[in-house]
């Protein structure tokens, strides 16, 4: 390798590790947002299939670089000349959301990270986790034992019927509940420890209370947002 490549190349990781420190910093105050549910529930692949996108925008209403975190995505790339919203942390330390309007200044993306974890699944394919969750689990005798133990082997329980997801930042966690407290009402309680049986077969205990999304899926659709 040349001088001249050695050079290229080490310009090259530089504006890498300039860009994801730079996402990473956008991404910490992002998910410690109060709003920030809205804009993932709203985008649901934001994040996943969808790239973190910096972009810097001047020459309009308002000059200043952060993450699209909403707006019309093509399938490839955000569709700046619809309007978008963007996560800034350049006028509030805590971050905002500012929407920007179609044809206002000028868009220049500084860079583009892809996302991580699994992707929020149509209800055919959730359908086939909640069954194979459910078969794997039927398989261990130790554990249909102790659940039969614990709900007295009613015939409404005989086996886990809550299937839950829970999102901390880019990490999602989708399985059968089969362990932890339980509100008055006789629901599990997302304010503590949750026991999940996951469609691979692992069992994790999951703080629930520092999850950023708690959703309960019902009949294979997303039907019960909790948090």
């Amino acid at each position: 390798m040349t001088g001249s490549d050695q050079a290229r190349v080490a310009y090259e990781l530089s504006l890498l590790t300039s860009l994801g420190e730079a996402v990473d910093t956008l991404l910490e105050a992002f998910f410690r947002h109060p709003d920030h549910l809205r804009h993932i529930v709203a985008t649901v692949r934001l994040g996943k299939d969808i790239p973190w996108v910096l972009a810097a925008c001047d020459g309009g209403t308002l000059d200043a670089t952060g993450l699209v975190v909403g707006g019309a995505w093509n399938g490839k790339r955000w569709d700046f000349d619809a309007g978008f919203t963007l996560f800034t942390c350049e006028r509030m330390p805590a971050g905002e959301f500012v929407e920007m309007a179609p044809g206002k200044g000028r868009v220049r993306v500084q860079g583009t990270l892809p996302g991580t974890g699994p992707l929020r699944p149509d209800m055919k394919a959730l359908q086939a986790e909640i069954a194979r969750a459910t078969t794997i689990w039927s398989r261990r005798a130790d554990l249909v034992q102790e659940w039969l133990l614990e709900t007295g082997a009613r015939e409404d329980a005989a086996f886990p019927q809550t299937f839950v997801e829970l999102r901390f930042a880019a990490d999602c966690y989708r399985g059968l509940v089969i362990g932890g407290e339980k509100d008055r009402e006789g629901r599990w309680d997302y304010g503590g420890i949750v026991t999940l049986f996951l469609p691979d077969g692992r069992i994790v205990d999951l703080d629930a209370a520092q999850a950023d999304m708690v959703e309960e899926l019902v009949y294979g659709r997303h039907a019960d947002l909790s948090r």
